[in-house]
Formats: structure tokens, sequence, C-alpha cells
């Protein structure tokens, strides 16, 4: 199967010196294409000097486990496509292999879950947005296939007025059960060691993180008040607050 991804180079590139990636993954129905203007991941990656990847996803769909669409029904296997952009981007590219981070949102945020779950060897940390992770055969626990290599840090970002993924959880119009930001957090806990009660994090509002994780790795919730699914980018700060996690994390 031929593939393909979108590659923007801030123009600070030379070449000479290892840079991070990100790579961001579009809801269900849109392309890497169609999704790359939606958010200001470009312009931060030009002013902080990284690469960014826009993916296309097969049938416009990732599969992420229960979901979602062309992808899941031919069960593509969207963590080896993961895999082989990076390693094209090490062959052609002065990348810093322990500093590929993913990110994404609705179905693309799925993805992101699904390369934490199944790419930790590769993808240093990950921000998925307005989704949970489906990766397990039913709800309880949604999460329940994920086995990460180690714990990964992930931050995760949620809006409660989110009607296609509901914050609460319940049914989404395309039939996938999700269980809920809070749960979903909670299983993030569990799948990255985590101990005690979650607590706000000072710098961002709306922000609560495990105060010790497995491997020292961040576990982060994100809760947007009034927010709308994939519509939170702007007003809430999504891209910097994730690229402020990511700067701290890089593969052992």
């Amino acid at each position: 199967m031929t593939r393909t991804f979108i590659r923007h180079v801030p123009p600070g590139y030379t070449g000479k010196s290892p840079v991070p990636v990100v790579l961001d993954f579009h809801p269900l129905g849109g392309s890497g294409s169609t999704w790359k203007g939606s958010t200001s991941w470009g312009s931060v990656a030009d002013s902080q000097g990284f690469i960014m990847i826009w993916p296309d996803g097969v049938g416009s769909s990732w599969n992420v486990g229960r979901c979602c669409s062309t992808a899941q029904s031919q069960n593509v296997d969207d963590v080896a496509f993961t895999k082989a952009i990076v390693t094209t981007l090490e062959k052609e590219a002065c990348v810093d292999p322990k500093r590929v981070y993913a990110t994404g949102c609705s179905n693309g945020g799925g993805m992101a879950f699904k390369v934490a779950c199944d790419a930790a060897d590769v993808i240093a940390a990950v921000a998925p947005v307005d989704f949970d992770c489906v990766t397990g055969s039913s709800s309880n626990p949604s999460c329940g296939n994920c086995a990460p290599a180690r714990p990964i840090p992930e931050i995760q970002f949620r809006g409660t007025n989110d009607t296609a993924v509901p914050y609460g959880g319940g049914s989404g119009p395309r039939g996938t059960i999700f269980p809920g930001a809070l749960e979903s957090f909670m299983e993030w806990g569990g799948i990255n060691l985590c101990t005690g009660s979650p607590q706000a994090l000072s710098d961002h509002a709306g922000c609560q993180a495990y105060p010790s994780c497995g491997g020292g790795v961040e576990t982060a919730l994100c809760t947007v008040q009034n927010g709308t699914h994939c519509g939170n980018y702007q007003s809430f700060g999504i891209v910097n607050i994730a690229w402020q996690m990511f700067t701290k994390q890089a593969l052992p």
C-alpha cells in the first residue's frame, strides 16, 4: 500500500543539527492537507525549529482499535505507517530520534493514543485531543489492549461540550462507546504506574496531573470548560501547552 504525508520544514533548518519531530494526525474525514491549517502547529514549528508531519489516513481514517471507518474495517496497520514515517525522516533529514512526538484531534487523537500504546519505543510523548483511548475490546476497560514498552508521557485535552466524543462518556454519533475523559485519564494513570491524587498544574488553569508516575513521566488531563469538538486550539492554547510538555520529554 502506498501511503502519503505532508512534511513541513522550519525556515531555520540547516540539516546540521538534529531537530525534533511532531506528527499531527487529522480527524476522521480529513487529510493532512485539510488539517495542517486548522491549528497553529506550523507556526510554532517555525518559531521553535522542529519538523511537522501531517500524515494521511486510509479512507480519511485511522485504525485505533474499536474505531474508525475504513482503516478499522480493513485492519490497516497505522502504527507501522507511523514507524515508517519516522524511519524515512531519519534517512532523509537530520532529526533527533529521541524527540519524536505525536498529537491529533478526534480520530487523530485516538491515533496518538494508539502509537503511545504500540510505539513507545519510537514516540517520546503524546498529546491526544478530544478522543479516548479505545484499544480495548469494550469500553471497560477502554484502553485494555494498551501495553506500552515503557511509561510514556501523555497530556490529553477534552472539551466539556463535545457532542462527538462526550466528555462524560457514552455513545458518539458513529456508535463508538467512549468511557469519558476522567475514566480515560484514570486508565492512563494505571498504565503509567502513577500514584497519588491528581493535582492542578500551577501554570495551566484547567489542567491536572498525577504527582508521581513510572519513569517520572507526566500524565495529565486538560479540561476545556464549554469546549467543543476540535474547536479549542486557539482559545485554550492547546498547541503551546502540548509543546511545552514535549520539550521536557525525550526517549530514555
